[in-house]
């Protein structure tokens, strides 16, 4: 169950939510949108003294349709990153689809499919 990004939604109550945009910088070679979203957790909410944060920086590419760092900070339990990292946008070797050289590609015997088996 997500509500503003932060998992459990306790207290995540839309005026306790805060996110900000980091604007547009390059990670990793991929070109990245951050946004910064604070879950404030009013003092009492959950038998804490002071108003705990809890904050979450996502880094998003459009281009691979996926988040390239994650931030997350949250006073019980404290920070994790995530980054995706050595990203690789060249093709990959034709060699990796390539039969070896000691099987052979037969028909299977419904004609769909090629079948791979080493020979011997």
């Amino acid at each position: 169950h997500m509500r503003g990004g932060f998992p459990g939604g306790q207290g995540a109550n839309a005026q306790n939510v805060k996110t900000e945009s980091l604007g547009r910088q390059t990670i990793e070679g991929v070109v990245v949108d951050g946004t910064r979203t604070t879950l404030t957790i009013p003092a009492g909410q959950m038998g804490n003294e002071q108003p705990i944060q809890v904050v979450t920086e996502r880094w998003y590419s459009a281009e691979l349709q996926t988040v390239v760092l994650l931030k997350h900070s949250d006073p019980r339990s404290g920070e994790t990153m995530t980054k995706l990292a050595n990203v690789s946008r060249a093709e990959p070797s034709h060699t990796l689809f390539e039969v070896p050289a000691d099987y052979k590609v037969t028909e299977s015997s419904r004609g769909r499919a090629a079948i791979a088996s080493k020979s011997q």
